[in-house]
């Protein structure tokens, strides 16, 4: 019982810890811990249907041997593609909608919780089969790797919302982006042929983790509220209803 509950902490760490720093980054006008709470779960939800799509893709075609495109339709589509629109989705319908998404950095706030629920649950998985071993090294590798995906969807999916002349623009490449370098993560991991190259796994994790530094950096000095002043949002970027 003890142990089980040592692996569930260890487990909720990472999640938690990085879920304390992107709230601490919204610094200028905070969104409510009640939302962001909902957006988590939601996250953690976001497993399910991605597992079952995943499964079904992997039955259907059905991979008679691991060749090298066989990889990469597995980390770039099945994985990739399939995870980041399930956790897209979420937020597209969830926090997107809401009133208190009310400037660019919002997207990164709420992508991230959404990204760190998903990650959570995967990693509650993971350790709970694999021990202390796999929990501490996917603190340091899966679960910020998820944290920065989200970053870089939340980032596009946060302009999509002000910039409605390349809506659909900025959420096409928030989701390709992310599945990109999800994708390109997954693929060093899951090919065997050359042993050395999951080595690229750590590079992708540093690029990916510089470019939401730079995104989440970007957002910040941009905030409406920065300098205390409610500003409000032009009428070319209306606050959309909960109801839309």
């Amino acid at each position: 019982m003890n142990s089980t509950l040592f692996l569930l902490a260890l487990a909720f760490a990472p999640g938690i810890y990085l879920a304390i720093v992107i709230y601490g980054k919204d610094k200028y006008d905070r969104e409510p811990k009640m939302i962001l709470l909902k957006a988590f779960l939601l996250g953690c939800f976001s497993i399910v249907p991605a597992a079952a799509i995943e499964l079904f893709l992997d039955n259907l075609l059905h991979f008679e041997n691991i060749g090298i495109w066989n990889i990469v339709i597995k980390a770039f589509v099945i994985a990739g593609l399939t995870e980041e629109l399930c956790k897209f989705a979420m937020l597209r319908f969830h926090a997107y909608r809401l009133p208190e998404f009310n400037e660019p950095f919002d997207g990164i706030v709420y992508a991230v919780f959404v990204g760190l629920g998903f990650a959570t649950a995967e990693n509650v998985m993971y350790v709970l089969d694999g021990g202390v071993g796999i929990g501490i090294l996917r603190m340091f590798t899966a679960v910020p790797a998820h944290y920065a995906f989200a970053v870089i969807m939340g980032y596009y999916v946060g302009k999509a919302k002000f910039e409605p002349k390349n809506r659909m623009l900025n959420m096409t490449r928030g989701v390709f982006y992310a599945t990109f370098i999800h994708g390109a993560y997954d693929f060093f991991l899951m090919q065997k042929d050359f042993p050395a190259l999951a080595i690229l796994t750590v590079g992708v994790l540093i690029m990916a983790i510089r470019i939401s530094k730079r995104s989440i950096a970007e957002l910040q000095a941009d905030s409406i509220f920065r300098f205390n002043k409610r500003l409000f949002i032009k009428d070319s970027a209306p606050h959309e209803s909960t109801t839309a």
